[in-house]
């Protein structure tokens, strides 16, 4: 299925269309039985389906987000935990990917089962075929789940690549390459190694945002995202405030613009978070921290045919209702 279909279809979905076909496909399936959707009886509880499954009760919580930041799926963890000490079975439903760092996580909480896009797949494999919802029905259209992409590539390339400063060209050029295939032409392509007129700042990507439409217009009206600058950091180590005031120093109202990107492979420190906060609210320069798993999403969104700005939207939304 082409790309634009595939973005189409989940743009076009709600919560309670995917609530409700989920539902659909769960009573003409044979291993199901007493199918009732949560809201129609009690609101909004927290759990959207109840249904008996294979000889036990399944709990069924429905997300539409097709891919969740971290601290979204926190708090989707924290909001069903007060069903974990039942005997019934726990589902999280949605329409999409995790990374492979949020499926390891997941792992440990035994009490919750995960029906993504793949394993929403594999069950109602017939049921797919009779849905109502056009929309839904193409965006289980995937191409084969083992077929080779770019976007497997590309990740395969970075999760190859060494931390340490000794290997940061290698990063540098993996980050540039991946930006390129997730965001031109909406952006331009990337200028590695630019230095400003005085030659006190060196900018390690840079690409120009020039779109007339969608989030990065947004982005650009609302954070002076002329240009996208991006610092990339090989560290082994944790990022801390200096390297958030080195690319604080690039962003100018006058010049690039006001918005950055510090991609890393490890969690910063809490004096970089504490200096991104300070930045913002002083001097209304956005930065935000993109690391390995934000890039895995990404490139899945990408493969998708999602918009895999999604990712970068989730990342200001969260730190913006964060302060």
């Amino acid at each position: 299925m082409q790309s634009k279909q595939m973005y189409s279809a989940t743009n076009a979905l709600t919560g309670y269309i995917f609530e409700y076909e989920l539902a659909g496909m769960m009573k003409q399936h044979q291993d199901f039985s007493n199918v009732v959707m949560e809201s129609l009886v009690h609101g909004d509880s927290g759990i959207d389906i109840i249904a008996d499954y294979r000889g036990e009760t399944v709990l069924i919580q429905c997300k539409v987000s097709p891919i969740f930041s971290m601290s979204r799926l926190e708090q989707i963890l924290k909001q069903l935990s007060v069903y974990k000490s039942s005997k019934d079975k726990v589902v999280l439903a949605f329409p999409g990917e995790l990374s492979s760092k949020q499926k390891s996580e997941l792992r440990k909480h035994d009490w919750l089962t995960i029906w993504d896009i793949d394993e929403i797949s594999k069950i109602f494999y017939s049921q797919i075929r009779r849905l109502q919802s056009e929309e839904l029905k193409r965006l289980f259209e995937k191409n084969e789940l083992f077929s080779t992409t770019e976007e497997d590539e590309l990740l395969t390339q970075l999760n190859k690549c060494s931390k340490g400063n000794r290997h940061w060209m290698a990063y540098q050029k993996i980050c540039a390459n991946i930006l390129e295939h997730l965001f031109c032409p909406n952006l331009g392509k990337p200028i590695i190694e630019l230095s400003d007129h005085v030659r006190a700042n060196r900018r390690d990507i840079i690409m120009a945002n020039y779109c007339d439409e969608g989030y990065w217009k947004y982005l650009r009206g609302r954070y002076r995202a002329d240009y996208i600058i991006v610092d990339s950091k090989n560290y082994s180590t944790k990022v801390d405030k200096n390297c958030v005031l080195q690319i604080a120093n690039y962003l100018k109202d006058y010049g690039p613009g006001m918005f950055g990107i510090i991609a890393l492979r490890t969690e910063p420190k809490e004096s970089a978070f504490h200096t991104q906060r300070e930045i913002w609210m002083a001097h209304n320069k956005l930065i935000i921290f993109i690391n390995d798993t934000d890039f895995e999403q990404m490139l899945m969104l990408k493969k998708n045919g999602i918009n895999p700005e999604e990712v970068i939207k989730q990342k200001i939304e969260d730190f913006r209702l964060g302060l």
